[in-house]
């Protein structure tokens, strides 16, 4: 896997260096760096996968420099020697949080989930894993069934197959619906995506999880996206094109 680590005590980067080469995991690092302000462009463009990222630090924080990227394609690790940041650190998306001084099994943990995770997405990249589950929703019906979403009055039932696309906005998520109307709910848009997994809704991008139903498009210009129905343009990141591409090719061949 590919690593970052971006903290302004030097002494920090090259022990958090040491102890990744030390552990039975390949890992290669691919950025170190005590100017976060200097990283910019090279997060953007290097292929990263997880990023070991300080909180606080001078003239540009962990957070302020995360709010800088215009997308996110790497899983972010925060690392700091204040438990005060966990809760932050986890509304600003973090994969994960380790205390300072870090133990090295607790990043040995850290790389070993991240590995199943990676594992898990890699399993959806399968043509024929695709193909199995397209034949399953169609034979159990599974998109005729419906699902609970809290409203301020209690819970609201909506038809799977009428959902278009979800957009995360931070604490919560905006169900957009095949009518054009528009549901508010206080989950994030990963809670969300547990629960429509198995109906085949994708992560196209950290902000999006779409239905393929009603996928029109996809374009490879102004960094990708796609036309959801009527006519809505989503961008896709980097890391899920590979998964959208293969996903049109089943869905055509399973036409």
């Amino acid at each position: 896997m590919n690593i970052a680590i971006i903290d302004d005590e030097k002494h920090c980067v090259e022990s958090l260096a040491l102890d990744l080469q030390s552990l039975p995991i390949q890992t290669n690092l691919v950025l170190k760096s005590t100017t976060p302000a200097n990283c910019l462009q090279e997060l953007s463009q290097l292929k990263i996968d997880l990023l070991f990222l300080d909180v606080e630090m001078p003239l540009l924080n962990g957070f302020e420099l995360l709010a800088q990227l215009p997308h996110i394609h790497f899983d972010v690790v925060f690392t700091t020697a204040h438990s005060a940041y966990a809760v932050q650190a986890f509304r600003n998306k973090a994969y994960n949080f380790l205390l300072k001084p870090v133990d090295i099994d607790d990043l040995e943990q850290v790389l070993r989930d991240w590995e199943q995770k990676k594992e898990a997405q890699d399993k959806l990249l399968d043509a024929g894993a695709v193909r199995d589950l397209l034949v399953k929703i169609k034979a159990e019906g599974l998109l005729n069934i419906k699902i609970a979403i809290p409203v301020a009055e209690g819970f609201e039932f909506l038809e799977v197959a009428d959902i278009v696309y979800c957009q995360s906005e931070n604490n919560y998520t905006r169900i957009v619906l095949a009518n054009q109307s528009q549901k508010l709910i206080s989950k994030t848009l990963k809670e969300v995506e547990q629960t429509l997994s198995n109906y085949l809704f994708m992560r196209i991008h950290q902000s999006y999880l779409i239905n393929p139903n009603y996928l029109k498009k996809y374009l490879k210009n102004d960094g990708g996206y796609v036309v959801m129905e009527p006519d809505k343009h989503l961008p896709v990141s980097k890391s899920k094109k590979e998964l959208l591409v293969k996903l049109f090719e089943v869905i055509s061949r399973n036409q």
